[in-house]
Formats: C-alpha cells, sequence, structure tokens
C-alpha cells in the first residue's frame, strides 16, 4: 500500500455503515510509518473513541483510494489512526460467514423477559451455527425480540473463553420445533477482540479443511 501518494490529499472520515464523520487533508508521518493523520486546522473534527473503526475515502488525482483503520488519537485538529488495510480486504473479512457448531453461554441483562413475559435465567446454554467478524447466529428454545442485547460467552482460540456483546438483528423458526434461530449484530469489538475471534475463526477453518480430506 502507497500511502506516500496520498498526503496531502482531501479525506472523507465515514462510519463502517458509510455515515461522514468528517472531511479534511491526509498527513503522512515518515517518524510513524503505521500511522496517517487527517488534519483540520480549522478545529472541526469531532472526538471518536480510542480503537473506532473508521473507513477513510482518500481523493487522489485520478482516483480514490479507500482504506479501513481504527482511531488511535482524536482530537479537534487531527485524527491520527492505525490498522490500515485495503477496505475491500477488510470487507471479505468481516464478512466472511464460517458455519460452526459450538456450545455458549447467553448471559441477558438482570431483569430481562422473554417474548412470553417469562423471566429469563441468568445462563443460557445455546449453540452458535455460525460466525463473522461482524455477526453471528445461535439456536435455541427461548423467544426472544429483535433488537434485544445480551453478551455470548464462548471459547476461542487455546480453550480461553471470550466475551462478545451482541444485538439481536432478525428471527428465524429453526428446524426443530419449538427453536428459533437468531441473527446478531456483534457490537463493540475491539481491536484485540477482532483479532482473536479472526485467529479463532481461521482455526476452525483449517479444521474443517483437516476433517474434509479425512
Amino acid at each position: 500500500m502507497q500511502l506516500r501518494e496520498c498526503d496531502g490529499c482531501v479525506c472523507e472520515v465515514k462510519a463502517v455503515n458509510n455515515n461522514l464523520i468528517a472531511t479534511g487533508t491526509v498527513r503522512i508521518l515518515p517518524e510513524e510509518e503505521h500511522l496517517l493523520e487527517v488534519q483540520d486546522s480549522g478545529g472541526h473534527l469531532p472526538s471518536l473513541g480510542l480503537d473506532t473503526k473508521v473507513k477513510l475515502v482518500i481523493h487522489l488525482p485520478q482516483r480514490l483510494q479507500v482504506l479501513a483503520a481504527r482511531v488511535y488519537i482524536s482530537t479537534e485538529k487531527f485524527l491520527r489512526v492505525r490498522d490500515l488495510e485495503s477496505y475491500a480486504e477488510y470487507e471479505k473479512r468481516r464478512f466472511f460467514r464460517l458455519a460452526i457448531d459450538h456450545s455458549a453461554i447467553l448471559m441477558p441483562p438482570s431483569g430481562m423477559k422473554d417474548k412470553n413475559g417469562k423471566p429469563l435465567p441468568y445462563r443460557l446454554t445455546i449453540r452458535v451455527r455460525d460466525l463473522s467478524l461482524c455477526g453471528l447466529m445461535f439456536v435455541s428454545n427461548r423467544e426472544f425480540s429483535v433488537g434485544d442485547e445480551m453478551r455470548i460467552t464462548m471459547t476461542m482460540v487455546n480453550n480461553e473463553m471470550e466475551v462478545l456483546n451482541v444485538a439481536i438483528r432478525r428471527q428465524i423458526p429453526w428446524e426443530e420445533p419449538g427453536e428459533w434461530a437468531y441473527g446478531c449484530e456483534i457490537l463493540r469489538l475491539s481491536s484485540h477482540g477482532e483479532q482473536r475471534l479472526n485467529a479463532y475463526m481461521l482455526e476452525q477453518q483449517q479444521i474443517q479443511i483437516r476433517k474434509s480430506r479425512r
């Protein structure tokens, strides 16, 4: 990725959902090769949280350069980002969905009730049936509502426990009577969490490839 040609170019900073956050001018930092800075001398840049995922649309003389990045430092006059990569590659990784069948624990918020008004226990055993960097699908005999936010705990790399914050985005009947499948969005995934989730998906993919060759 040749970043030097981006120096001095106009840049749009967007959220992952494509909403415009700010505009500024790109500055390449020779002393920090892994960082890129978007400047606004007028001091109009919004404050963004550390590790917020952003999309950079850089206007080169003859084309657009679109990058994915994470916020490193955010001030009114400059925004420094790290973990730069092609947005096309990021999208490919983010939406790649891996079919699995993994036991997990669902932890609803305290006092939450299911769709029938019954109080939910603190911990529910579920099966996670597919997984990506932006979402997952789990199966349960409990009926939830679209929009419900919960936590899911499951073992990943080296059998270490990981906690994912999720929100239910869709509900569909499952193969067995009395069961439902829930498509969920993963919320507030940190850079470290994304790396561990990516490593787990790669590990499971390799296991599936080895099994298919037997």
